[in-house]
């Protein structure tokens, strides 16, 4: 290999005056530069489809459902075993009592709701709240990754899993004070 080819390859490598610099990374939101998600993209509605049947799927199961007494327990409607957690610990796992609390939600019994697993409030507000930004997603052909930032959705998601750790710590703590 001689040295004027390495210049030349070189000089095709280098951006042009007006080109904006490379960082190296693909831009935001795309998968090896192909911005597949991006404003009208078939995937971003495909993304807005599964964030709008998901959380619909959800509301209108916790619908069907009866919230049990005990306040953890309903989702065994659904022909799902116990919380395996709970039956061999005794204490309650971080999502005990949330279909029970979806299920008192969406008959707006927030006092039941709370009694179940007040994490779930917060949860189901979420859930409800994602069907009609979805459908408007995919409506207006809006873009996934920037229509979640705007949204703060990250902040959210991390704020929403520090509140159910927090909620699940104080739970296990009263059961275990009162045993």
């Amino acid at each position: 290999m001689d040295e004027t080819s390495t210049v030349a390859d070189s000089a095709a490598l280098a951006p042009s005056a007006g080109a904006p610099p490379r960082t190296g990374a693909p831009p935001r939101g795309s998968v090896f530069g192909a911005d597949l998600v991006g404003e009208g993209s078939w995937v971003s509605l495909l993304v807005w489809a599964v964030l709008f049947a998901g959380p619909l799927a959800v509301l209108i199961t916790a619908a069907t459902l009866t919230p049990s007494i005990a306040g953890h327990g309903t989702h065994t409607q659904l022909g799902l075993p116990p919380c395996g957690f709970l039956v061999y610990t005794g204490y309650p796992c971080p999502g005990c009592g949330l279909t029970t609390s979806f299920s008192h939600m969406i008959r707006l019994e927030v006092f039941g709701a709370f009694h179940a697993n007040p994490f779930g409030i917060l949860l189901f507000l979420c859930t409800a709240a994602m069907v009609p930004v979805s459908l408007l997603g995919m409506v207006r052909k809006l873009p996934v990754v920037d229509t979640l930032d705007r949204l703060h959705a990250e902040k959210i998601a991390i704020a929403l899993s520090l509140v159910s750790i927090a909620v699940w710590c104080v739970k296990v703590g009263i059961q275990y004070a009162a045993s």
